[in-house]
């Protein structure tokens, strides 16, 4: 399966979305939302640190992600 076909989308802080081609969606588990050893075996490629945290049941090749904020961030953005 061509992992090239995965869409990224901008960063928005500490949310973003990736997008799979259809067939890749489908291996996507329904039971659970996928760790990141999972994701990755998917080839979804992002830095540590992101976790997969909701299906979007309407469109299940949208896998949201999000990342937590360190102290680290809010010290950079002053």
């Amino acid at each position: 399966m061509p992992r090239g076909d995965i869409q990224y989308s901008t960063k928005y802080e500490d949310n973003m979305h990736v997008i799979l081609p259809e067939d890749m969606a489908k291996l996507i588990p329904e039971t659970h939302l996928m760790t990141e050893t999972e994701w990755r075996n998917l080839g979804i490629q992002m830095t540590s640190g992101w976790m997969h945290y909701m299906r979007y049941n309407p469109e299940p090749h949208i896998v949201p992600f999000r990342r937590l904020k360190t102290a680290n961030d809010s010290q950079m953005a002053q």
